[in-house]
């Protein structure tokens, strides 16, 4: 249906002027220039051919003091309810927007050697859920931002969530194939004398920890590179810098690949932070852009234990 209404930029620098009576502050209101509202408001009037607002000279103000007319009371207040319900439209059309989005926030090392290399089959399988990554390593201010999925790393216990284990975490020492063709010999733990021990101060099970569950002297534990992301620590062992203690988890996929191996038999410490979870919110387990996302999740765990 045809609408006989005259341009909303006119509309609009009618009701922002109406409200403060000034074409000035109006202006700032909606960054263009007074002359610009000035002209907005003109054409307005000549369009709906009657006056706005009554103009009065002041000998104390530059420009015109303003007062609406009873035309302009009377437009002034259509307006404002027709604003307010098309910026409560806009809201509401944008709250469900948001709403359609799979908000998961995942803990970085899982989400870069766990997840991003399985989401393509998720993305196949639903194209019709879209998703939002959040990496982050604190859970509480993922679980409490507004995602709707957490693959968090912890103890799986946090208030108001369902937590299930996906993967308990096992510290192994691990480097790229070329540390051992290139470097000295690496057969055993002891050899480690002759290398660069890489640290991933994200974990809480240290070298220090390691080398004494494994018996190995001589080796000072804090010696080596020391990295405060475990994404950098497993870098640095893939680009040949020594060998890192780190999460099997976190590697496998690369010792699925060959690019990193695990060079001798050694004490495999549980990682005292327990593992990776799977958390939503109590009562958000049924909706259906977290329960298909969840199942997803737990086959894709499951397949990979099998």
């Amino acid at each position: 249906m045809s609408r006989r209404l005259p341009p909303l930029p006119q509309l609009r620098s009618f009701e922002a002027a109406a409200q403060v009576l000034s074409f000035k502050k109006a202006a700032q209101d909606l960054n263009v220039t007074p002359s610009a509202v000035s002209h907005a408001v003109l054409a307005l009037e000549d369009y709906l051919g009657v006056k706005l607002f009554h103009r009065i000279a002041s000998a104390k103000r530059k420009d015109h003091a303003l007062m609406l007319s009873d035309a302009g009371n009377i437009l002034q207040h259509s307006l404002m309810r027709s604003f307010d319900d098309i910026e409560e439209a806009v809201k509401s059309v944008m709250a469900q927007g948001a709403a359609d989005i799979l908000t998961v926030a995942c803990a970085p090392i899982f989400a870069k050697s766990w997840l991003m290399p399985r989401l393509h089959r998720f993305v196949a399988t639903h194209p019709d859920v879209n998703i939002r990554i959040n990496s982050t390593l604190n859970p509480s201010e993922s679980l409490y931002g507004g995602f709707d999925v957490g693959l968090m790393y912890g103890r799986g216990v946090w208030p108001d969530q369902i937590s299930q284990i996906l993967f308990s975490e096992t510290m192994v020492p691990v480097c790229s194939p070329a540390l051992i063709q290139f470097n000295q010999r690496l057969d055993k733990p002891q050899d480690l004398v002759h290398h660069t021990l890489i640290h991933s101060e994200a974990r809480l099970v240290t070298w220090s920890m390691w080398l004494e569950n494994a018996g190995v002297r001589g080796i000072n534990p804090a010696k080596g590179l020391h990295f405060n992301r475990s994404a950098l620590a497993i870098d640095a062992a893939l680009n040949g810098l020594g060998v890192v203690l780190e999460g099997r988890t976190a590697v496998q996929d690369e010792l699925n690949k060959g690019n990193l191996i695990m060079p001798f038999e050694g004490p495999l410490l549980p990682d005292q932070n327990d593992g990776y979870y799977l958390t939503y919110r109590t009562g958000r387990g049924d909706v259906p852009k977290v329960a298909v996302f969840r199942e997803w999740v737990l086959n894709e765990v499951a397949m990979q234990k099998q």
